[in-house]
């Protein structure tokens, strides 16, 4: 089973332990959110399609180039 326990001190210090873990584990799910919201924001989503269509359009000018100089 589970662990025995040889006085009410070791309980009340067990559930002390467990309290503050299911407070941290809760300020974390909280932490995670709030970032989770931050990056879906509209000017974040910009950012990284603008990157993306950087990106895409680099490696467009890239194959174009490469096919103007396989030409000659």
């Amino acid at each position: 089973m589970g662990k025995q326990y040889n006085s009410f001190k070791e309980i009340d210090e067990r559930l002390m332990v467990l309290k503050l873990q299911r407070k941290i584990e809760i300020e974390s799910l909280k932490l995670n959110i709030n970032q989770a919201k931050a990056n879906l924001r509209p000017l974040q989503l910009a950012g990284s399609l603008k990157g993306s269509i950087q990106q895409m359009l680099l490696i467009y000018a890239i194959r174009k180039l490469k096919a103007v100089f396989s030409r000659r």
